[in-house]
């Protein structure tokens, strides 16, 4: 531990006058002066995280009354990849099981490879490790310390659940600064949306309309909301349906819009969710608290209103108590606007929009 600290405190005083500096068993205080070699501070914090990362640390910018101080703790260790392929291995089958569970009516002949539980596996497991994997690539850019993505397996859904509770990264650290925090956390939603959405055609065009009798004594699940994606796409097929008429989606089509529904709730600003990460990088942290604020109270009063709001109320409320309505914001905190800031805004916005559940007439 000793030479690794060493290594983390000669790429601090290389880029930085240092006032102070105090050991308090394993963490070390970094009394910051002066940037040495660059004209602005953010540009030496830029370079000093990663050479720390690499040192065998993790830095931790903060303002107290001794000034700017960094605080390096000891690197934990890594993960072992045996557990990300072996809980990869048990969603595969978890997810396929559920798949079984999907048929098409016996009227339709040969109904082809979206409604096959495959198709379910693939539309449902490909944006969601699509999605994380975003959120890995931004991270290597960064530097910052993370897991490679694990799935997370689930009963099936013949057991009430999916099949599994999606995919997620261990991030280890925080990112270095607001700019990386808000574009690890867009990357991930953006990437996911964007190969879901083909597949989403697909199975939407080879949903089936069939009438409520060919449906009798079939297990159903009722969609009372749907994303605006789904709608939007659901244009591109129309279907003219009787009132003794329904569509019947297919397995692919169905595992697109789990894949939004996950995605919107995802984007909430809550906390750290990706949402929470993207409102904390942009926007700082009075306007994280604030919006999280402000999300809940539009929720319960959706709720209010029709009870299809019920369960994203419920959501973002747990959420919001367990994490105690915070963010801790970037690893180098001094705040600075990202030139991203507009565009990742944007993208949020569009996204949050895109993926919003809509009631069902």
């Amino acid at each position: 531990m000793e030479s690794l600290s060493e290594l983390c405190r000669v790429s601090v005083y290389e880029e930085f006058e240092v006032l102070s500096e105090n050991v308090y068993g394993s963490r070390v205080d970094i009394v910051l002066g002066l940037p040495r070699r660059f004209p602005s501070v953010d540009e030496a914090l830029t370079r000093v995280y990663p050479r720390v990362i690499e040192g065998g640390c993790y830095p931790l910018l903060r303002r107290d009354e001794r000034g700017l101080v960094l605080y390096l703790f000891p690197k934990s260790g890594d993960s072992k990849i045996v557990w990300n392929i072996a809980l990869a291995l048990v969603t595969l089958v978890t997810v396929f099981v559920s798949g079984l569970s999907f048929s098409a009516p016996p009227t339709v002949k040969d109904p082809g490879f979206s409604w096959t539980p495959a198709a379910y596996m693939v539309g449902l497991l490909v944006p969601l490790i699509v999605h994380e994997l975003g959120h890995w690539t931004v991270m290597r850019v960064y530097r910052t310390p993370s897991s490679l993505p694990y799935l997370i397996p689930a009963p099936p859904l013949q057991l009430g659940f999916l099949g599994t509770f999606g995919a997620v990264i261990n991030l280890r650290w925080l990112p270095s600064s607001s700019e990386a925090l808000s574009l690890m956390a867009i990357a991930g939603p953006l990437a996911g949306y964007v190969i879901a959405i083909p597949l989403a055609i697909y199975g939407i065009s080879e949903s089936i309309v069939v009438s409520e009798e060919a449906l009798v004594g079939v297990q159903l699940i009722p969609l009372n909301v749907a994303p605006l994606s789904i709608i939007l796409l659901g244009q591109l097929f129309p279907r003219a349906l009787n009132p003794s008429e329904v569509l019947l989606l297919s397995p692919l089509a169905f595992a697109s819009y789990v894949v939004f529904i996950v995605t919107f709730l995802n984007l909430m600003p809550i906390a750290m969710l990706d949402g929470g990460h993207i409102i904390r990088g942009i926007a700082g942290p009075k306007a994280h608290v604030f919006i999280s604020r402000a999300l809940i109270v539009v929720l319960i009063m959706l709720a209010l209103v029709n009870p299809m709001f019920l369960m994203f109320a419920i959501i973002a409320i747990f959420i919001y108590f367990v994490s105690g309505g915070r963010h801790p914001g970037p690893a180098m905190s001094v705040e600075k606007a990202s030139k991203y800031t507009f565009s990742t805004a944007l993208i949020y916005g569009v996204l949050l929009v895109l993926t919003a559940p809509i009631p069902l007439l």
